[in-house]
């Protein structure tokens, strides 16, 4: 009888371990690739999130900082050919991430789709 109580202490732990796996918030760190071939890459940053251009004419420029839990995060979007900056977002869906541009913080699309690389 006590080998079955030390089996059941770690038969505990890792059912508790595994379910905070299963609620871990999605995360948009990682390396991505938009429709035109072009990478981006997102890493932890003061703000939260950081993208930034990996490859091609705008290399090493921000296009987004942005925070706040998943599969949301809100922030600032930069349009590096205007070097024009908007309220908007990434949105994690799987294995894309939608790089969100607003007017006036209520009208938001998305202007680019990204796919995991």
């Amino acid at each position: 009888m006590t080998r079955n109580v030390p089996s059941a202490a770690l038969a505990s732990i890792l059912l508790l371990a595994s379910a905070s796996f299963a609620i871990a918030e999605p995360t948009p760190v990682g390396r991505w690739v938009a429709e035109d071939g072009t990478r981006i890459s997102v890493k932890p940053c003061r703000a939260g999130y950081c993208a930034e251009i990996a490859s091609g004419a705008y290399s090493g420029q921000s296009v987004a900082r942005v925070a706040g839990p998943g599969p949301d995060f809100k922030g600032t979007v930069r349009d590096p050919r205007s070097d024009t900056a908007y309220d908007g977002g990434l949105r994690l869906d799987g294995a894309a991430l939608e790089l969100r541009g607003c007017l006036a913080k209520v009208f938001c699309r998305t202007i680019q789709t990204w796919r995991r690389q």
